[in-house]
C-alpha cells in the first residue's frame, strides 16, 4: 500500500459533504472557506473517479458511488479516531471542550444539578450544551455530529446508537393536598372522569402519555385531558390550585411536594416502569472525554438518584 501523495484530510471533507450535500454547509462545518471545500470537492472526484454530488431539482445529491463509499469512509475515520485517542492519556482536569447533550426537563431537574456540581469539581473546563429533544430526528443528529449524547426515556432507540441503563422511575399521580379524591378509594372510573394535565415534552415525543394512554386502552376506558404543555415544571402549581391532575414520573413528583401544596397518589391502574437510559453514537463511542463523562453521568445516577423514595399512599387512606 502506497499513501504518499494522499492527502486524508479529504476523507473528512468527503464525510462532511456527504452529510451537508452542499459545499457552503460543509465548508461552514470545517470551519474553511468555500473555495476550499470546492477545491476538495474537485480532488475528490479525481480520487475517485466519479463526480460524487450531482444536480437534482432538490439539489446536489450523493451519486451510487458516494453512497457506497459513504459508509466504509465513516468506518475508517471512525477507526483513526480510536487509534489517535487511544494513545493519549486523558486527564478530565485539562480537557477543553463543549458536549451537546438532549435532556428533557424532568430528567434535568433530578440530574443536571449533581452531575454540573461534580462536573465543575473534576473537568472545569468542559462545558455541556443542553437542548430539547427531537425525536424523530434522533438518529440523524446523533450521527451526524450536531447531538453528542441523549440522556433520556426512549423506550425503542435507533438501531445506530448505544445505549447505557442509569435509572428506573415509574409513574404516580399528583392532586392539590385537599383534593375531594383523596376522601376514598379511587376508582379507574373516578380517575378517568378528573381533569388531566398532560405533558408532551418534544414534537414526536408521546413516551410517557403512551404508558398512560395505553394501559388506559387495555383496561377499555380513556382519561379527560384538559390541558396538554411541553416541560414538566409549572404542573405542581397548576395542579395545586386546581382541581386537576397530573400522572408523573414518580423522582419529579416527589421533588414538587417541596414545591407546592400538593400530594401524591397511586394511579388505579398498572403501568409500565421509565427506564431512563443514556444514549451516544459510535463515532465517539471510544472518545477518552466521552467515555469518561459517561462513566461520570452514570455513577452520579447510581449514587445520587438511585435511592429508594417514600412511596404514595393509596387515595382515600
Amino acid at each position: 500500500m502506497n499513501l504518499r501523495g494522499t492527502d486524508l484530510n479529504l476523507l473528512v471533507a468527503f464525510d462532511a459533504l456527504m452529510r451537508e450535500c452542499h459545499v457552503t454547509r460543509a465548508a461552514y462545518r470545517l470551519d474553511i472557506s468555500q473555495s476550499s471545500m470546492s477545491l476538495a470537492l474537485s480532488k475528490l472526484r479525481v480520487m475517485f473517479h466519479d463526480p460524487l454530488l450531482v444536480k437534482s431539482a432538490k439539489g446536489l445529491v450523493p451519486t451510487e458511488r458516494a453512497r457506497y463509499l459513504m459508509p466504509q469512509i465513516e468506518e475508517i475515520l471512525r477507526s483513526l479516531d480510536m487509534l489517535i485517542h487511544e494513545q493519549q492519556p486523558f486527564d478530565p482536569a485539562l480537557a477543553r471542550e463543549t458536549i451537546t447533550m438532549i435532556v428533557i426537563d424532568y430528567i434535568d431537574f433530578v440530574v443536571m444539578q449533581r452531575l454540573m456540581n461534580e462536573l465543575q469539581r473534576q473537568a472545569p473546563n468542559v462545558s455541556l450544551s443542553i437542548v430539547g429533544p427531537n425525536p424523530r430526528r434522533l438518529a440523524e443528529v446523533m450521527s451526524s455530529g450536531e447531538i453528542d449524547m441523549a440522556l433520556t426515556y426512549f423506550p425503542a432507540p435507533p438501531d445506530n446508537v448505544r445505549t447505557r441503563p442509569l435509572f428506573s422511575d415509574r409513574m404516580v399521580g399528583i392532586a392539590r393536598a385537599e383534593h375531594p379524591l383523596f376522601e376514598r378509594p379511587l376508582s379507574l372510573e373516578r380517575y378517568c372522569e378528573c381533569a388531566h394535565v398532560a405533558v408532551k415534552p418534544a414534537e414526536g415525543a408521546d413516551m410517557y402519555n403512551a404508558l398512560i394512554d395505553g394501559a388506559m386502552r387495555n383496561a377499555g376506558c380513556q382519561r379527560r385531558i384538559v390541558l396538554s404543555k411541553p416541560t414538566f415544571m409549572g404542573v405542581p402549581f397548576l395542579i395545586a390550585q386546581s382541581d386537576m391532575i397530573a400522572t408523573l414520573p414518580e423522582r419529579i413528583a416527589q421533588k414538587f411536594i417541596d414545591l407546592a401544596a400538593i400530594r401524591i397518589f397511586e394511579p388505579p391502574l398498572k403501568l409500565a416502569p421509565i427506564n431512563v437510559v443514556l444514549m451516544w453514537h459510535d463515532r465517539t463511542h471510544n472518545n477518552p472525554l466521552h467515555r469518561w463523562l459517561r462513566d461520570l453521568i452514570a455513577d452520579v445516577c447510581e449514587h445520587r438518584i438511585s435511592a429508594p423514595l417514600v412511596r404514595p399512599v393509596p387515595s382515600g387512606s
